[in-house]
Order: C-alpha cells, then structure tokens, then sequence
C-alpha cells in the first residue's frame, strides 16, 4: 500500500512539473521567415523608401551604364579600405540610412601642371546643394610603376603655390604598384560647398626636407594613373585610364532629420552557431535579392548576409524586435539605381 502511495504521488510530480513548464520547439523556418521579412522592411527604411520601387520593365537583361559600374567598383574598393580602419559610435550612428554616392573626376590638367588637380565645384554643389548633407569625400588616385630603392613621401595640398595648405601624407613604396591611395577631404570639400568659386584646386608635392639636392628630392619616381600625357597612337588608351577623383557620401536632402534619431543596437557576441549550440550565438542567413525577397531594382550586389542570433540570448524570445535587427558597418555596399527616381544610393548592411 505504502508503495502505490509513492508511485502515484510520483506521478502527481511528474503531471504537474509538466503543466508547469513553459518550453516550446523553435521553428528555425518561420524564425527564417521573419528575419527575410524583417530584412525587407529594413533596406527599405535605410534607402527612405515608403515601398519598393515598381520598374516598368525587368531590369534582369537591362545593361547598366559605365559610369554606374564604375561608380559602383570605387565603392566597393573604398569600402574594402575602410574595413581596416576603426568606426567611432557616432559615426556608426549616423551612417544607419542610405547615402547617395558621388564621383567627382579631375578636369583635363594643363601642360606642365599635371599635379595640379582641378575639380569643378559647380558640379559638386549641384549634387549636394547644402554642404551639411555631406557625409564623406575621399580623394583618390591609382599609383603607376614605381621605380625607387626607398619609399616616397607624398603630400596633398589644397590650392597652388604659397597659398597651398597642408591637407595629409601617404608613403608611396614598388608594393604600392596599382593600388589605390586615399585622402581624407571631407573638411575641404564642405568650404568648397560653402565658397563661391566655379573651381578649386589640389596639388600633388613631394616631401621636401630642404637639402641641398633639391633635384632629386621633387622627382617622382612613380607616375599617377591619368595624369601623364602621351603621344600617338596610346594617346587614346591613356584617356581610357582611370584618373584621380574624389569619392563622396551625403544624405539625401529630405533625410537629415531621421538620421540623428536612429540608433544602432550592439551584439553581444560574434560565435557561429552549429546545430548542437545553447549559448547567444550567431546563425549564418544569406538573403538573395531576387529569389527570397524578389526584388529585381537592385543591380548589385546579388546578395548579402544578414544573420540573426539564437540560443539563450536575453532578448531571444521578442522575436518582432529581435530578428528586425539591422545595424551598420562600411563592409557590405549596397548600390542601385531606381527605374523612376535616378537616384544612386549606398547603403551599409552589417552581419550579426
């Protein structure tokens, strides 16, 4: 008797232990679902979109322009830089939304004056008619067949001559063959936005420690891809080379309000789930443009990863906010070219 008494108060344990618990199954396909639908919303809310673009025709076989491509690949290359180099909180911040991209291409140098660089500010404030909207500018130029023993000090100046002033150093080795060298000019470029001239200026100088062989010390022993002129018949090849130019970022003009407001929430982790994990990990979650979200109005790239998190994590339950998650950094461009608006915009999608 004592023993049927202990089995069934046993059970009684066991049922109510049961009714008690409050664990469910995670089904990893609608957590997949949510996040892609997530996604969605978010690329939207980054590019100020209300909703999608609906293209008159499929952009699939349409041929993109050159000077989209090549405004494309000088993001992408910046962006490749820029991942080497630490992004304050602030900046992360305030890069949440979508940037319209700008190339900027030096004019037609003067004989004699190939390191003087001009830009036509003209066309710069017709892009970005308020100097405040104005996120980043990096100049850009490609360094040619070096032929020095030691290294170049290079310096960029903004302006000619005694008025020059001081704008930043880079060091110029035989490693740098093709590779391309970046200035920050964010700073000159918002006075130029501010001035009233039609163009502005940067030269090119080497180091001068003022020794006695001044010669030798202004040689460029390394030629810029773009500036040299050549004769005959590789004349027109070398008007196809890509010439120095600067690469600028700015808000949209009716988004400097929203921009401010928006805040990127931190991860606490970057560790790759497997299929046995318990802790806050990482889930790897690649979106497809065309096939999981079926957007055809963004030219490239095809995709990106947008992962999520799972496991015990704090948050893991709130599933509307927790998988809406998108914040920023310069790894992943996005550029496209809407079928109706013209606009070019770069928007930065970061991985869990």
């Amino acid at each position: 008797m004592r023993l049927l008494c202990l089995v069934l108060t046993a059970l009684c344990m066991v049922a109510r232990t049961g009714c008690m618990s409050t664990c469910k199954t995670l089904d990893l396909e609608v957590v997949k679902k949510k996040r892609i639908e997530a996604i969605r919303g978010q690329i939207l809310s980054k590019l100020r979109m209300d909703k999608e673009p609906e293209p008159e025709i499929d952009v699939e076989g349409q041929k993109i322009s050159d000077t989209m491509i090549s405004l494309y690949n000088s993001t992408v290359e910046l962006s490749e830089e820029m991942k080497m180099k630490p992004v304050s909180v602030q900046a992360e911040d305030e890069d949440y939304f979508g940037k319209e991209v700008h190339k900027f291409v030096i004019r037609q140098a003067q004989n004699g004056t190939k390191h003087q660089l001009t830009f036509n500010v003209s066309e710069m404030k017709q892009s970005i008619p308020d100097y405040r909207l104005l996120s980043q500018a990096e100049f850009r130029l490609r360094i040619k067949s070096p032929t020095m023993d030691q290294e170049q000090r290079l310096e960029l100046y903004r302006g000619t001559g005694d008025q020059a002033r001081y704008l930043g150093t880079r060091f110029v080795s035989k490693d740098l063959s093709n590779r391309w060298l970046s200035f920050d000019v964010k700073q000159t470029m918002i006075e130029w936005l501010q001035g009233s001239e039609e163009e502005e200026s940067l030269e090119l100088r080497l180091y001068c420690g003022c020794k006695t062989d001044k010669q030798s010390t202004d040689q460029f022993l390394f030629s810029i891809s773009g500036l040299d002129k050549q004769r005959g018949d590789i004349a027109g090849m070398a008007d196809m080379m890509a010439k120095p130019y600067i690469l600028a970022l700015s808000l949209p003009p009716n988004g400097t309000s929203q921009a401010s407001a928006r805040r990127k929430r931190a991860v606490g982790t970057d560790e790759t789930c497997d299929e046995k994990s318990e802790t806050c990990c990482m889930r790897k979650l690649y979106i497809d443009f065309r096939k999981d979200l079926g957007w055809k109005w963004i030219h490239k790239p095809k995709g990106y990863f947008a992962n999520y998190c799972m496991g015990s994590c704090t948050y893991i339950w709130n599933a509307e906010n927790k998988y809406s998650q998108v914040g920023i950094r310069k790894s992943h461009m996005i550029i496209l070219e809407c079928t109706k608006t013209s606009q070019k915009y770069v928007a930065a999608l970061k991985k869990f």
